[in-house]
């Protein structure tokens, strides 16, 4: 079994080496059709994702189920490149397609599902395989959700071989194009050394402040969160450093892993590389990536000061990490390293606002950070250890872009099944009915079905499902469609750390070694004044960089608002404000930041003036007010 196993990573090796040499080619000169390549990388993730899946399997019956799915993946993308011009020019538009098309195509959908099952676990695959269901049955149900009796047939040519959406649609194309490879740079980065790099950044903010690791730990993460794009990943690469610090410090163990977990579900909203719901974002809203950059930049700073308030708060009120003492770097120190890390990044930006499409961008700053880091190795007389380094990054990368582009396969006849039996049309006007035509109910609606949706399931899986039938009530009631669009991307990058599923806090919990769900509701908490930030986009659009032509007076009042509405929300949610509070006052400063944001929607002078006598009063009273308030150590 064990050579077995050791012959299978070769294959998965093979594979991603080739995978990653492809991806980055085509980037320089376009070998393949859009279809053709999207095949190829569906291909590849295919008979990646069963090969690692068997790769993990101890029994030699689920080992041999996993090699076949991986035959058959082979066997049915194959056919597509061989049946290709035909299934496109002739069968496909007249409906006529023979036996093995059906087969194929079937074969296809299935393995996709099952591909993602094993990537991410059962709840998606379901949700996809009840909008299939629906697709077939929906005609023999009752009311407003019947749908239109689709033959087989038909809906196999929608799903697969029509080649104009389902599952070669547009997030494929995404995945095949841009994703993947900033998955392969988010590897390459932590294989160089990012993860310390950052850590010993998060190190010298913590130094200064009472959060002591905690605000390390929230530094660290947003460094990099922003260049992973992924929550997971991020508390694995941060977290395995800071948990323990923290714990060290005197936080319970839940806590500190809550606080990883919040801080690097942030890491996908933080420019410039973002998640990969953030190019799929950009396709749905038809904006350069560089402009989606260019709005998640100062609501991702608001919510990653929100949690450092909740942090350094929490810290002030409970006396930790006060007597903890930190390694602290010196500047100098750091600024020896930067040029490897920073570079790389700092082309990234540049390229984009140059107007350079995302995917030739990252190809020049993956080939600046490899050089960047062989030199780095040469340096530190490790050039022998040089494959050792880079070609588990090449297999991660891999595996983990594999996953993602069968996810991303697996959107494309949820999508369709959307369009095809009119459902994306007629849900909207239900959450119409359901909200009253208000906007602040439906975006209610929104946030909840959002965050029910999110649960276990990706987030670009999320952001999708809600956008088909979200986006166009919130547009209907006036709220701006880039602003819609941001409003569900958030929600769905949220409901990472909402219980009971709580996917980000998983690996915390496990790294802290603490109680999961007492970790997902910490977590929660500690990135609830997040969730102010969603409606503070559709209240005032001015606070995304380049989204309105009003004068950067307007842009700096509401981001100063937004933190005054973020210090309260957070002092009332730790219990800390200028001092420990008592119970109503905790309440109390909630409700001011929640009068904050009801100020924005209203846009009224007195709304404002009302809302900040308000605050201004409930803050008096807290800071001239004697005596004790909440210090339980029981942050539960």
């Amino acid at each position: 079994m064990e050579k077995l196993n050791k012959n299978i990573l070769i294959l998965v090796t093979i594979l991603a080496v080739f995978m990653v040499t492809y991806h980055l080619a085509y980037t320089q000169a376009f070998f393949l059709t859009p279809i053709r390549h999207a095949n190829l990388h569906l291909m590849l993730g295919l008979t990646i994702s069963f090969l690692w899946s068997m790769y993990k399997k101890e029994k030699p019956v689920e080992k041999a189920i996993a090699f076949i799915l991986a035959v058959l993946s082979v066997y049915a993308t194959g056919y597509i490149f061989v049946e290709y011009d035909e299934l496109e020019l002739l069968r496909s538009p007249i409906f006529a397609l023979n036996t093995q098309d059906l087969i194929v195509g079937t074969l296809i959908i299935g393995l996709t599902v099952e591909a993602c099952r094993r990537g991410f676990g059962i709840t998606f695959p379901l949700v996809a395989l009840l909008f299939i269901a629906y697709a077939l049955f929906g005609y023999a149900l009752p009311g407003p959700l019947r749908a239109p009796n689709i033959s087989y047939q038909e809906l196999i040519n929608a799903y697969v071989m029509s080649f104009e959406g389902g599952i070669y649609g547009s997030t494929l194309g995404v995945s095949a194009n841009y994703i993947f490879l900033f998955v392969l740079f988010g590897s390459f980065l932590g294989a160089t050394g990012a993860s310390s790099f950052f850590n010993k950044i998060g190190m010298m903010a913590g130094c200064k402040l009472a959060g002591g690791p905690a605000i390390s730990s929230v530094v660290s993460s947003a460094l990099m969160g922003s260049v992973t794009g992924s929550a997971m990943a991020n508390v694995v690469a941060t977290g395995t450093y800071t948990i323990p610090l923290m714990k060290r410090a005197g936080y319970p163990p839940y806590v500190a892993g809550a606080i990883e977990a919040a801080a690097s579900t942030g890491g996908q909203i933080m420019p410039p590389v973002m998640g990969v719901t953030a190019f799929v974002l950009a396709e749905m809203a038809h904006v350069p990536y560089v402009e989606v950059l260019q709005a998640a930049l100062l609501p991702a700073l608001l919510y990653f000061l929100g949690v450092g308030l909740y942090v350094q708060f929490q810290a002030k009120r409970l006396g930790l990490g006060s007597n903890f003492s930190m390694e602290c770097y010196s500047a100098m120190e750091l600024m020896r390293e930067a040029p490897l890390f920073l570079g790389p990044l700092a082309l990234i930006i540049a390229m984009l606002f140059m107007g350079y499409s995302p995917m030739f961008t990252i190809f020049w700053a993956i080939l600046l950070l490899v050089v960047c880091g062989i030199w780095n190795i040469w340096r530190q007389n490790r050039l022998s250890s040089l494959l050792e380094i880079f070609i588990p990054a090449i297999r991660e990368s891999a595996v983990t872009g594999a996953k993602i582009a069968v996810t991303c396969a697996v959107l494309g006849p949820v999508i369709t099944t959307m369009t095809k039996t009119g459902l994306g049309m007629r849900l909207p006007g239900i959450i119409a009915m359901l909200s009253g035509d208000s906007m602040i109910v439906a975006l209610l609606i929104t946030a909840v079905v959002c965050i029910i949706l999110g649960m276990g399931v990706p987030t670009i899986a999320a952001y999708l499902m809600v956008a088909m039938v979200g986006l166009p009530t919130l547009v209907k009631l006036g709220v701006e469609p880039f602003s819609a669009h941001m409003f569900v991307f958030f929600f769905a990058v949220f409901s990472g750390i909402t219980p009971p599923v709580a996917a980000t806090a998983i690996p915390a919990a496990a790294l802290a070694e603490s109680k999961y769900m007492k970790t997902a509701v910490e977590a929660a908490k500690i990135g609830g004044v997040g969730f102010f930030l969603p409606f503070l986009l559709v209240s005032s659009p001015e606070i995304m960089l380049g989204q309105t032509s009003s004068s950067p007076w307007y842009t700096l009042f509401f981001f100063l608002v937004g933190v005054l509405m973020l210090v309260l929300g957070a002092g009332g949610l730790s219990f800390y404000l200028f001092k420990p509070l008592q119970r109503w006052e905790a309440a109390a400063a909630v409700v001011g930041a929640i009068g904050l944001l009801w100020a924005m929607f209203k846009e009224t002078t007195i709304a404002y003036a009302v809302s900040l006598a308000y605050v201004f009063v409930v803050t008096a009273m807290i800071y001239f007010r004697k005596g004790a308030g909440n210090t339980e150590k029981d942050l539960s």
